[in-house]
C-alpha cells in the first residue's frame, strides 16, 4: 500500500512522527474545508440550490496549468501518475492495481477529503472535488483519459481510478 510520507521524503521518519504530521495536515485541511462548506451553505441560503450547480460547473470547467510541452500520451501517462504518487502521499492511501504501458489503475482506500467532508456532513462537496479528476488529466495531456466507477465520497470502500491513453 502506498501513501506514506516516507514515499516522498528524502529521509525516513518514524511512524509516530508521521501520525503527528498527518493529524496536523488533517486539522489544517478541515479548517479550510469547513470554511468552504460554510460558504457553500450561505450561498445556497441566499441563491438557492443553483449555487451548488454553479460550483460544480465551475469545477469541471476550471483551467488547470498545463504540463508544458505535451509528450506522447504514453510518456505523459507515466509522468502524470508519478505526480499523483507524490501529491497524494500522506493524505491518501492506495495500491496501483493496473500498470500497463497505456493504462494505470489505482484503488484508493483512504482520502482525507472524504473523511473530513463526511465529518462535516457534506460529502456532496467532496464529489465536486472529485469531478476535477477528469479535467485535470486532460489538461496534462489531451490524449489521456480517466474513468472511475465508485468513490469513497459516495460511501464506497474505495475509489477506482483508471488513467489511460485514449485510442
Amino acid at each position: 500500500m502506498q501513501g506514506s510520507l516516507n514515499d516522498i521524503l528524502p529521509e525516513p521518519i518514524s511512524p509516530e512522527n508521521e501520525t503527528v504530521i498527518l493529524e496536523l495536515l488533517k486539522r489544517k485541511m478541515a479548517v479550510s474545508l469547513e470554511l468552504a462548506v460554510d460558504l457553500l451553505r450561505a450561498m445556497e441560503q441566499r441563491f438557492g440550490a443553483e449555487a451548488r450547480e454553479v460550483l460544480h460547473e465551475m469545477t469541471v470547467k476550471q483551467d488547470f496549468e498545463t504540463n508544458g510541452e505535451m509528450k506522447k500520451p504514453e510518456e505523459d501517462l507515466r509522468s502524470f501518475c508519478a505526480m499523483i504518487d507524490r501529491v497524494a502521499a500522506g493524505s491518501h492511501r492506495w495500491e496501483r492495481v493496473v500498470d500497463d504501458p497505456d493504462r494505470i489503475g489505482y484503488c484508493f482506500t483512504r482520502c482525507m477529503y472524504a473523511e473530513i467532508l463526511r465529518e462535516l456532513e457534506e460529502p456532496e462537496l467532496g464529489l465536486v472535488i472529485c469531478a476535477r479528476d477528469g479535467p485535470w488529466v486532460k489538461s496534462f495531456n489531451s490524449g489521456l483519459g480517466f474513468h472511475r466507477t465508485k468513490t469513497l465520497m459516495e460511501g464506497n470502500d474505495a475509489c477506482d481510478h483508471v488513467f489511460y491513453v485514449e485510442r
